[in-house]
């Protein structure tokens, strides 16, 4: 593992240089090909999966019809984390929309490092905090938003989903039809 998103994220950690290193040969390097699943509802979640390369989309089905709950970007940890932290089945589906190269920590090796390094729950605890936010982010926009509120949100807030998701994928995403997003833009598009 050589000069990586995580590793230049860790060299923020006052952790000594063998530290660094012990942290880093917990994590396993896994490829996935496109629309390859990373974790299947059923499955008990136990890693948390660090992403160098790609995109993944965490959905469920319900009668045959999937709801896009997150995507995940390069740079950022993708799990399941109520089935990770419950270790109960997962209720959702973790799958790679692109090529993906991910850096992989299993639930043992996490509870390891916990264990044996002294700055790892202020990392835990910051990450946890971040993803929490953008939970109740999420479900505010779901909750208060118009579609067309949530559709902009996306194209300032996250504008790689624009151009590197398929739009059935974003309007599954924002909770609507393809044809409502296709209205959407099109409407959006003579504003400008």
């Amino acid at each position: 593992m050589n000069d990586n998103l995580l590793t230049r994220q860790l060299q923020k950690i006052p952790w000594t240089i063998e530290q660094k290193q012990f942290s880093l040969s917990k994590l396993k390097k896994r490829k996935l090909d496109a629309m390859e699943l990373l974790l299947r509802e059923g499955e008990v979640c136990e890693f948390e999966a660090f992403i160098e390369e790609g995109i993944l989309r965490s959905f469920y089905k319900k009668n045959e019809e999937e709801r896009i709950n997150q995507f995940f970007f390069e740079g950022q940890w993708a799990s399941d984390y109520q089935s990770f932290i419950s270790q109960l089945p997962s209720k959702a589906s973790i799958q790679a929309l692109e090529s993906c190269e991910l850096l992989v920590v299993s639930k043992k090796d996490i509870d390891i490092l916990g264990e044996q390094l002294p700055n790892w729950d202020t990392l835990a605890k910051t990450f946890f905090e971040k993803l929490y936010l953008k939970k109740e982010k999420r479900t505010a926009s779901l909750l208060l938003e118009s579609a067309e509120e949530k559709y902009l949100a996306i194209v300032n807030d996250q504008p790689q989903l624009i151009h590197r998701i398929p739009q059935y994928y974003i309007a599954q995403y924002i909770g609507i039809k393809p044809e409502s997003l296709s209205r959407i833009r099109k409407k959006l598009t003579k504003k400008e």
